[in-house]
Protein backbone atom coordinates (compact mmCIF):
# COMPACT_ATOMS: atom_id res chain seq x y z
CA UNK A 1 0.00 0.00 0.00
CA UNK A 2 1.29 3.51 -0.71
CA UNK A 3 1.36 6.64 0.70
CA UNK A 4 -1.93 8.19 1.83
CA UNK A 5 -1.35 11.52 2.28
CA UNK A 6 -4.80 13.45 3.34
CA UNK A 7 -5.14 17.51 4.78
CA UNK A 8 -7.49 17.83 7.98
CA UNK A 9 -9.54 20.52 7.89
CA UNK A 10 -11.74 22.04 10.74
CA UNK A 11 -15.10 21.06 8.62
CA UNK A 12 -14.01 17.07 8.47
CA UNK A 13 -15.48 14.87 9.95
CA UNK A 14 -15.35 11.05 10.49
CA UNK A 15 -17.19 8.42 8.52
CA UNK A 16 -19.95 6.57 9.61
CA UNK A 17 -17.60 3.83 9.05
CA UNK A 18 -14.71 5.18 11.09
CA UNK A 19 -17.18 5.99 13.72
CA UNK A 20 -18.44 2.51 14.02
CA UNK A 21 -15.16 0.85 14.00
CA UNK A 22 -14.53 3.56 16.93
CA UNK A 23 -17.06 2.39 19.21
CA UNK A 24 -16.14 -1.33 18.22
CA UNK A 25 -13.12 -0.74 20.11
CA UNK A 26 -14.72 1.05 23.09
CA UNK A 27 -14.04 -1.63 25.87
CA UNK A 28 -11.52 -3.50 24.09
CA UNK A 29 -8.08 -3.51 26.37
CA UNK A 30 -5.14 -1.19 25.49
CA UNK A 31 -2.05 -3.27 24.66
CA UNK A 32 1.03 -1.04 26.27
CA UNK A 33 3.33 -3.63 26.28
CA UNK A 34 5.19 -2.18 23.22
CA UNK A 35 5.41 1.32 24.65
CA UNK A 36 8.90 1.54 26.71
CA UNK A 37 8.33 2.63 30.18
CA UNK A 38 10.27 6.36 31.14
CA UNK A 39 11.47 7.66 34.67
CA UNK A 40 10.16 11.07 35.75
CA UNK A 41 13.94 12.11 34.99
CA UNK A 42 13.89 11.01 31.22
CA UNK A 43 10.13 12.67 30.57
CA UNK A 44 11.62 15.85 31.67
CA UNK A 45 14.56 15.78 29.56
CA UNK A 46 12.24 14.92 26.79
CA UNK A 47 9.93 18.25 27.90
CA UNK A 48 13.05 20.22 27.92
CA UNK A 49 14.66 18.97 24.58
CA UNK A 50 10.96 19.59 22.91
CA UNK A 51 11.38 23.32 24.64
CA UNK A 52 14.52 23.79 22.74
CA UNK A 53 13.61 22.40 19.62
CA UNK A 54 10.60 25.24 19.73
CA UNK A 55 13.62 28.09 20.26
CA UNK A 56 14.39 27.95 16.59
CA UNK A 57 14.39 30.62 14.17
CA UNK A 58 13.66 30.64 10.52
CA UNK A 59 16.44 32.19 8.64
CA UNK A 60 17.14 32.77 4.58
CA UNK A 61 20.45 32.44 2.97
CA UNK A 62 21.24 32.65 -0.71
CA UNK A 63 23.41 29.62 -1.87
CA UNK A 64 24.61 29.22 -5.09
CA UNK A 65 22.60 26.28 -7.32
CA UNK A 66 25.34 23.59 -6.94
CA UNK A 67 25.01 24.07 -3.33
CA UNK A 68 21.88 23.46 -2.65
CA UNK A 69 21.94 20.81 -5.06
CA UNK A 70 24.54 18.79 -3.11
CA UNK A 71 22.82 19.38 0.37
CA UNK A 72 19.48 18.04 -1.33
CA UNK A 73 21.30 14.98 -2.61
CA UNK A 74 21.52 13.98 0.99
CA UNK A 75 18.01 13.66 1.10
CA UNK A 76 15.36 14.24 3.70
CA UNK A 77 16.50 15.86 6.77
CA UNK A 78 19.18 17.94 4.52
CA UNK A 79 18.27 21.19 6.40
CA UNK A 80 18.56 19.79 9.58
CA UNK A 81 22.00 18.37 8.84
CA UNK A 82 22.99 21.72 7.65
CA UNK A 83 21.56 23.69 11.19
CA UNK A 84 23.66 20.88 12.97
CA UNK A 85 26.65 21.92 11.01
CA UNK A 86 26.47 25.89 11.05
CA UNK A 87 25.65 25.00 15.27
CA UNK A 88 28.65 22.88 15.14
CA UNK A 89 31.17 25.64 13.57
CA UNK A 90 29.95 27.85 16.28
CA UNK A 91 32.32 26.32 18.29
CA UNK A 92 35.39 25.75 16.14
CA UNK A 93 36.31 28.89 15.16
CA UNK A 94 39.30 27.92 12.92
CA UNK A 95 37.03 26.19 10.62
CA UNK A 96 35.40 29.89 10.15
CA UNK A 97 39.08 31.06 9.97
CA UNK A 98 39.22 29.33 7.05
CA UNK A 99 36.56 30.51 4.81
CA UNK A 100 37.30 34.18 5.90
Amino acid sequence: MGTVKFKLTNDHQPSEESLRRLAALKDRPIDYSDIPEYSMEEMEEMILQAAEKRKKQMFSLRLQKSTIDWWKSLGDGYTSIMARLLDEATRHPEWIKKCL
